[in-house]
C-alpha cells in the first residue's frame, strides 16, 4: 500500500515514477514470478491513469538478483516483460502498454546485457553495481 502512495505522490510533484516489482528467490523458484508481479502492479498502479502511465517506468528486479551477481536468464527475463506488457495491455489499453518503458534491472553486467538487450520487450537496464566501474559501465552502455 505504500508504494501505490508514493507514485501518485511523485506523479503530483510533476516527477516521473519508476516502478519497480519483482519475487524473491523463494518465489522465482516456485514459479511465482509472474503472479508476484501481477499483484504488485495491481496494487502499485490502482488509481494510476492512462495519461499518468505516460511518466511512469516499469523495472522488473528479480530480488533474488539484486547485488547477488545472479542475472535472471534472458528468456525467463523477457518472459516477465511480456507478462508485465500483456497486464499493462488489459488494465489500460495496447497503446499504453507499448508506450511503456519497462527496464531489466538484476546485477546487469557486461557478460549479460547483450542477451538481455536483444529481448523485444526489455527496452533497457537499471544498472546497479557495475555502474561503480567505469569499463564495466561504458561496456553496458555500448551493448551489441
Amino acid at each position: 500500500v505504500l508504494i501505490n502512495k508514493k507514485v501518485p505522490a511523485v506523479l503530483d510533484a510533476g516527477l516521473c515514477p519508476m516502478l519497480c516489482i519483482g519475487e524473491s528467490k523463494e518465489e522465482y523458484e516456485g514459479s511465482l514470478n509472474t503472479a508476484v508481479c501481477a499483484l504488485q502492479l495491481s496494487k502499485d498502479l490502482a488509481g494510476v491513469s492512462k495519461e499518468e502511465m505516460k511518466k511512469v517506468t516499469v523495472a522488473y528486479e528479480p530480488v533474488w538478483a539484486i547485488g547477488t551477481g545472479l542475472t535472471c536468464d534472458p528468456e525467463t527475463a523477457q518472459d516477465v516483460h511480456a507478462f508485465i506488457r500483456s497486464w499493462l495491455e488489459k488494465m489500460y489499453d495496447k497503446e499504453t502498454a507499448d508506450a511503456t518503458r519497462i527496464l531489466y534491472g538484476g546485477s546487469v553486467t557486461p557478460e549479460t546485457v547483450d542477451d538481455l538487450m536483444k529481448k523485444p520487450d526489455i527496452d533497457g537496464c537499471l544498472v546497479g553495481g557495475a555502474s561503480l566501474d567505469a569499463g564495466k559501465f561504458e561496456r553496458i552502455m555500448n551493448f551489441k
